[in-house]
């Protein structure tokens, strides 16, 4: 002890230099620490989301929520399953050990859910990012007057999500409240009989062109020109000159037997803040073990680079 005094009084600006290297070092080492205000204490658990529109909880319970249960009991290290079977949607959730990972234990579900028979209506099982403080970071998607909660629902699911997504850190969005957009047909059934069709075929005229496919290629000179058939629909427009069938040699088109308008789904939920009561907005995800300070600057860094640009129509902004 004695010598090692000796060499840093006798070497002191070598001292002080190296004392200087460490407060550097840990000031540094400071600002890269993941503070966060609510650590995640739980286990890994695995959240299995199953949505089948018109089945009523009784029946989500029978034909979906138990199979899934079934399916997945005996996994090696599931501690409990809990389920909830609402109308229209089941949710069984399974908590595991501290011994897995939520990678592993995720494996674990997805290879035990490759192996479930096929369930009504052929729906497939979701996994949701659910995590106790996965939710890190919610905004509302605001417009002019004249723009409805369905104009701005449509702008949430097509342009915004897919850049929140993309976020290093983020796993998902969650939209909450608006009026989901759809394109519905008002048959006129006595023009429907009159040009010899039912109601099926026009079903099935519709959703058979409303795809986009590839060809071959034509030998133009010393060029080839791609083939393509362009049919998917984008308007109500292309939706109305879809042709459903033939009468003498006419083509009989959507909006010879139909009209066609813009309508939205059934709503099961709506979503207010303060004095207004239907807004659009939208809940942002962090993966599971990424840290919670620097996913939420890139976020806000995200949505001031959105409000700033062109990205949004005019009057629209988070």
């Amino acid at each position: 002890m004695d010598r090692l005094v000796a060499i840093a009084v006798s070497r002191r600006y070598l001292m002080v230099g190296l004392f200087a290297v460490v407060i550097i070092g840990g000031l540094i080492a400071f600002k890269q620490l993941n503070i966060e205000a609510y650590p995640d204490p739980t286990p890994p658990m695995v959240d299995i989301v199953t949505q089948s529109p018109g089945l009523s909880s009784e029946e989500i319970e029978r034909y979906i929520t138990i199979p899934i249960e079934t399916q997945v009991a005996g996994i090696k290290n599931l501690r409990t399953i809990r389920t909830i079977s609402l109308y229209g949607l089941s949710d069984v959730k399974l908590q595991f050990s501290f011994d897995y990972t939520y990678d592993e234990a995720l494996q674990q579900v997805l290879n035990r859910l490759s192996q479930l028979a096929p369930l009504p209506g052929n729906v497939q099982p979701g996994i949701s990012p659910l995590s106790p403080i996965g939710e890190i970071y919610r905004y509302r998607l605001v417009g002019p007057p004249n723009y409805s909660v369905l104009d701005l629902k449509t702008l949430q699911d097509w342009v915004l999500q897919r850049r929140f997504r993309a976020v290093p850190g983020v796993i998902d969005v969650t939209g909450w409240g608006g009026k989901t957009k759809t394109y519905e047909l008002q048959v006129d059934f006595n023009k429907l009989v009159a040009n010899g069709l039912t109601l099926p075929q026009v079903l099935q005229a519709v959703s058979n062109s409303n795809i986009n496919v590839g060809g071959n290629t034509v030998d133009i000179g010393t060029q080839s020109a791609v083939v393509r058939g362009v049919g998917l629909i984008r308007s109500i427009d292309d939706l109305a000159k879809t042709m459903v069938s033939q009468s003498g040699g006419n083509p009989v088109l959507v909006n010879d037997i139909a009209t066609v308008t813009v309508g939205e789904k059934p709503r099961l939920g709506i979503a207010g803040l303060d004095q207004d009561n239907d807004i659009v907005q939208g809940i942002v995800l962090m993966r599971r073990g990424e840290q919670s300070s620097p996913t939420i600057l890139r976020v806000e860094q995200l949505v001031a680079s959105i409000n700033s640009s062109s990205i949004l129509p005019p009057g629209v902004h988070i």
